[in-house]
């Protein structure tokens, strides 16, 4: 133990030291995965599918907020949907007018997670993602969790809907766009399962989290875990959605063991000091409980003995 906390604080010490240049680092990776992975998906523009424009972009989001990626990411969807069609581009515009006004103007800093959500289903660890949003963000997660899997089935109706245009043989034969994408996510139960569930375990993951209680992190996690299992077998029964319960427990002990991770680099307390504090001032009496974190200090201090001889 002594040695992973050692570890910790060396590595935390280093990223105080250089944060001016790792941040910008981080946030330039973070945003070439982010167009990489929309330009994989929404490949109906080839401009965008360009390793110099993406770097270009990247770059730019490396020195500004990092709420400046979600707005890019924003535009580039919105004109690959355009390339499809008119109507399906201002339905994209719509949504993403929508999500700005309804969150990003007050949470502008985790609008990120919108595009964090396609990632994550691309690599199977949608089911992990609740449980890591409930302690990191809380929530004001849900909102952005919701809008994420909209657009992850948003891309999957598009893909169906260029095959439908495709083999349109005349007028008569096409269809609306909009009413097409609508149509299919209203009817997509898949959408309402995982947006409820996520929001359910990220609620109940986060209150427990904030409890006073001993290693309420660790129950909140395992609690979420379970409950996601729970929620989604119930799901799969009423909605009758197609979900691999396998994918499900394997995504949700990942998450357990990453949450777990996470929180021991912020920091692990030591129960057994735990202190009890009592004050007052003229309004209030307060009752204050005091948990140090485990950390390693003094290690590096040299101690130096001085031994006086005392003449009698």
């Amino acid at each position: 133990m002594t040695t992973l906390l050692t570890f910790r604080d060396d590595i935390k010490a280093f990223y105080s030291r250089y944060d001016y240049i790792l941040t910008p680092i981080f946030k330039f990776i973070a945003a070439f995965i982010i167009f990489r992975s929309i330009n994989q998906r929404f490949g109906y523009w080839s401009a965008f599918d360009n390793v110099l424009i993406m770097l270009i972009l990247s770059a730019v989001c490396a020195m500004l907020p990092s709420q400046v990626i979600t707005g890019i990411s924003g535009v580039v969807i919105i004109i690959q949907s355009l390339k499809v069609s008119l109507d399906v581009g201002l339905l994209c515009a719509a949504l993403v007018i929508i999500f700005y006004s309804a969150y990003m103007r007050f949470v502008p800093k985790t609008g990120i997670i919108v595009f964090l959500v396609p990632l994550c289903c691309a690599f199977h660890l949608t089911y992990a993602l609740p449980i890591l949003l409930g302690f990191l963000v809380g929530p004001t997660a849900i909102i952005p969790v919701s809008f994420g899997f909209i657009l992850y089935y948003y891309e999957n109706c598009l893909s169906e809907l260029t095959k439908v245009l495709a083999g349109a043989t005349s007028e008569d034969d096409t269809v609306s766009g909009f009413q097409y994408v609508i149509a299919a996510l209203l009817d997509n139960k898949e959408i309402l399962l995982f947006a409820g569930v996520c929001a359910l375990v990220i609620l109940i993951t986060y209150c427990i989290y904030r409890q006073s209680v001993e290693h309420s992190w660790l129950i909140s996690f395992i609690s979420g875990g379970f409950l996601n299992i729970a929620l989604f077998l119930v799901g799969n029964v009423l909605l009758l959605v197609d979900v691999d319960i396998i994918s499900v427990v394997t995504g949700s002990i990942v998450g357990i063991l990453f949450a777990c991770f996470i929180q021991f680099c912020k920091g692990v307390v030591d129960y057994q000091k735990t202190e009890l504090l009592q004050f007052e001032d003229t309004d209030y009496y307060y009752y204050v409980k005091a948990i140090p974190k485990l950390s390693i200090s003094g290690i590096n201090k040299n101690v130096k003995h001085i031994n006086s001889k005392i003449n009698e």
